[in-house]
């Protein structure tokens, strides 16, 4: 979700002259360097053209009974033909490079609204074809009828196009690898005062171009130079980002306990981290990027509309730590349910503190007295298989998880109370393996049991 940006980029702009010459086939003479004068060229114009279709036939008659301003290689001007039966576009008579490759003009079709073009005026697409060398150069081209024949009065080549989008996060997110092709086809065209022009953008991996990488839509000026800005949104926020939508990611975040840093609307380095832990711990694609997946859920999550219970060092959900144990034990029982075992009030033989214990398949709650009265004092996972699909954990700890993934969130190894694993910041103790590990454990090794809160399971 790109804010607004623009580029002055270098634009292949030719700004015709009002008696710009033009030369028959194979002419290199240029709009700025010719000094042709209307009448011979005429003349030239006749004997060359003799042999092109009527130029009364075709919508792109016109373009046979001039000669035409080469837009993309600078060669001048060439005499033209159609190109096939129904006379949807014409091609140059006359190659413009040593591969043979020719000036191919055509309509764009959907046809672009279009204000200010005269009737002596033409936009078209214009490329090279065949073009052996790669992807071809194209170009959005207005054509005005000058003296000298067709005059390209403005030529946007899609290298510009390419330049701008290489500026806007949404465009590098989803940027291929390599040689790119580009189509840009204008929705509208304005010629007054000025132009400006409105376009949808679609960017090919070459030379595979069956699937778009990008597709986007822009709106860009040109008086010499091109400026544009990105209309389209793909629905992701990344950084570099600015606006309302990043200062409402931010808020969200921070009411979740994730972003600490002020609220500015711009997607800054802090954003990115906090968007990383969100997604870590909610189990996402960890990118830093909040696309449509990730807005939805901390939307959710922020609102109280998630079904998913997150378990931490704070507590369970909305129930934490310290809370008296008749109110956790009911609210906790509002979470899972009915419990499948509860060890009633026992002394603990290690500290002399009550305690009480409460299960649900592979999730214990703990109560104690320790701090002086009954109260929620921790948590414990005995089966990571044996867990509602609901319940997340901090670390985007997973069922699946094995002991490499465990060290890759933080997690050290303690071989002391029979070889147990745990992770101080994020205050998960005591976590034990499916089996005595090997010191250091084998990344393979599975975790069956982690808590936080008392830590006080281990046995004394």
């Amino acid at each position: 979700m790109s804010a607004s940006r623009r580029l002055a980029a270098a634009l292949a702009v030719m700004l015709a002259t009002a008696a710009c010459g033009g030369g028959g086939s194979g002419s290199s003479t240029t709009a700025e360097d010719t000094t042709t004068t209307g009448a011979s060229t005429t003349a030239a114009t006749t004997s060359t053209t003799t042999t092109t279709s009527a130029p009364d036939a075709g919508p792109l008659a016109g373009l046979l009974a001039d000669p035409v301003a080469d837009p993309l290689a600078g060669t001048g001007y060439h005499n033209m033909e159609y190109g096939d039966a129904i006379r949807s576009f014409v091609v140059s008579q006359d190659a413009l490079t040593a591969d043979g490759g020719r000036l191919v003009l055509a309509p764009f079709d959907p046809a672009p609204a279009t204000t200010g073009i005269a009737a002596d005026q033409m936009l078209l697409e214009a490329w090279l074809e065949p073009y052996p060398g790669g992807v071809a150069p194209r170009a959005i081209v207005l054509y005005g009828l000058g003296a000298g024949g067709w005059n390209s009065y403005v030529a946007v080549n899609t290298a510009s196009i390419l330049a701008y989008l290489e500026t806007t996060t949404d465009y590098q997110a989803r940027q291929p690898a390599g040689a790119v092709g580009v189509e840009t086809r204008p929705t509208v065209f304005d010629w007054t005062g000025s132009a400006h022009f409105v376009a949808a953008v679609t960017v090919f991996a070459y030379p595979d171009t069956r699937i778009p990488a990008y597709e986007g839509e822009i709106e860009c000026t040109f008086t010499g130079t091109l400026e544009c800005e990105t209309l389209s949104d793909d629905g992701v926020l990344r950084p570099g980002d600015e606006g309302e939508a990043v200062e409402a990611l931010q808020e969200s975040l921070a009411e979740l306990g994730y972003y600490t840093a002020a609220v500015s609307g711009t997607f800054d380095d802090p954003t990115e981290e906090a968007v990383r832990l969100f997604q870590r711990d909610y189990r996402l694609s960890v990118d830093g990027r909040a696309g449509p997946q990730t807005l939805d859920l901390i939307d959710d999550v922020a609102s109280g509309g998630s079904d998913i219970v997150m378990a931490s060092q704070e507590g369970v959900g909305e129930v934490l730590f310290g809370t008296p144990a008749n109110d956790a034990r009911t609210a906790l029982i509002g979470i899972f349910g009915d419990p499948d075992h509860s060890t009633g009030w026992f002394s603990s033989p290690c500290s002399g503190a009550d305690w009480l214990e409460i299960t649900w398949g592979g999730f214990t709650a703990i109560f104690t007295d320790r701090n002086g009265s009954r109260q929620f004092d921790g948590w414990e996972v005995n089966d990571l298989q044996d867990l509602p699909s609901w319940l997340y954990f901090v670390g985007g700890i997973r069922p699946s998880w094995r002991w490499s993934d465990f060290v890759d969130m933080g997690a050290g190894f303690n071989p002391e109370y029979g070889a147990f694993w745990y992770d101080h910041d994020l205050g998960y103790n005591n976590g034990r393996f499916v089996n005595p590990p090997s010191d250091p454990p084998a990344a393979g090794a599975r975790i069956v049991s982690f808590g936080t809160g008392t830590g006080g399971y281990v046995s004394c």
